[in-house]
C-alpha cells in the first residue's frame, strides 16, 4: 500500500499513474505485476535495485527492462530518479476510495479532496509551450470547430461559449457523422479542436484525422498523452486524474478540463486584450438584451 504518514500518503504524481494506465493493455502479465507493485508501493519500488525488484516481483530482470522500455525510458537509473520526483503527498481523503458505508458528510470530503488533488495534480502536466501554441492557433483561426461526446460535450459548450465572447467564430459539434461534415471542409487557418478524456474515442480520431489532412490545426484536451487521440494531435493538453470505485476518472476529469481550458482562455485575453475587451462588452451587450 502507499506510504502512510500521518493524514497523508505517499503515491506516484497523477501524470506518471497515467502513463502507466496507458500502457497497462499493452502489458505482459509479468510486466503488469511490475506496473500493479510500483502503483502500490512506490516509495519502496525506488529503494530495490534491479535485481532485488525482480526478487520481490518474481520476475526476471528482462521483464523490468521491458516495462521501462515501454514507459519511455532507455535505463533503470533514470525510470527510478523519475519515480522519486514525482513522489508526492495526498491527503487520505484524497487517495480514499468511496465505499458503500460513507455517509454524506464523508462523501462530501472524499469528493471535493479528490477534485482539488486532480487539479492540483494536472498543473504539471499542463505544457505552457503546448498551452502557448493552442492560445495562438485559436487566437488566428478564422473558425473553430470543438468536437465532443457525452460528458466532454458540456464542457465543449462551455468552451465555445468562451470563444465567442473573445470573438472567435467557433461551433460545438456533438454528433459523429456532423464532426467528420464539420472536419472535412475545414481547411488553412481553421482549428478542430477535440475534447475526449480516453482519447479512444473512434470518431474522435477520425475527425481529427480529417481536419488534419484538410490542412487545419488540431487540439486535443485528453487525459490519456499515449492515447490514439493524442497521437493524431497536433497539440495536445492533458487533464488527468484517478478512478475510484464509485466515482469514476470522467466525473472529475471535467472539473479538470474546464481548469485547463480556463487557462487557456485567460491566456489568450491577456494575449490580445484590446480585442478581446471590445468583444466581451459587445457579446454582453447583445445578452444582456435577452434579460427582462
Amino acid at each position: 500500500m502507499a506510504t502512510n504518514d500521518g493524514d497523508l500518503q505517499v503515491r506516484l504524481s497523477t501524470a506518471l499513474e497515467a502513463r502507466i494506465s496507458g500502457i497497462r493493455h499493452d502489458l505482459s502479465d509479468k510486466e503488469q505485476a511490475v506496473a500493479s507493485f510500483l502503483l502500490s508501493d512506490p516509495k519502496e519500488f525506488v529503494s530495490l535495485s534491479i535485481s532485488a525488484l525482480a526478487a520481490r516481483c518474481r520476475v526476471s530482470e528482462t521483464v523490468i527492462i521491458r516495462l521501462y522500455r515501454k514507459l519511455g525510458y532507455d535505463g533503470f537509473h533514470q525510470f527510478k530518479i523519475d519515480i522519486a520526483q514525482s513522489l508526492t503527498e495526498a491527503s487520505v481523503d484524497a487517495l480514499g476510495d468511496l465505499t458503500a458505508t460513507d455517509d454524506v458528510e464523508t462523501i462530501k470530503k472524499k469528493v471535493f479532496a479528490a477534485t482539488r488533488q486532480a487539479v492540483e495534480d494536472s498543473v504539471g502536466m499542463v505544457d505552457s509551450a503546448q498551452l502557448a501554441a493552442a492560445r495562438d492557433a485559436l487566437l488566428s483561426a478564422r473558425r473553430v470547430v470543438v468536437a465532443a461526446f457525452g460528458g466532454s460535450a458540456s464542457v465543449g459548450l462551455d468552451f465555445v461559449h468562451k470563444l465567442l465572447k473573445l470573438g472567435v467564430v467557433a461551433t460545438l459539434q456533438q454528433d459523429a457523422h456532423m464532426q467528420v461534415m464539420a472536419a472535412a471542409v475545414l481547411g488553412r487557418g481553421d482549428v478542430l479542436m477535440a475534447i475526449s478524456h480516453s482519447g479512444n474515442s473512434r470518431d474522435i480520431v477520425e475527425t481529427l484525422e480529417i481536419a488534419r489532412h484538410q490542412g487545419a490545426q488540431t487540439v486535443l484536451l485528453t487525459g490519456f498523452p499515449r492515447s490514439p487521440a493524442a497521437k493524431a494531435a497536433d497539440i495536445n493538453l492533458y487533464s488527468v486524474c484517478r478512478e475510484t470505485k464509485f466515482q469514476t476518472d470522467a466525473m472529475t476529469s471535467r472539473i479538470v478540463q474546464l481548469a485547463v481550458l480556463d487557462t487557456l482562455m485567460v491566456s489568450m485575453i491577456f494575449a490580445d486584450k484590446e480585442r478581446a475587451s471590445a468583444s466581451i462588452h459587445a457579446t454582453s451587450v447583445a445578452a444582456a438584451r435577452k434579460k427582462l
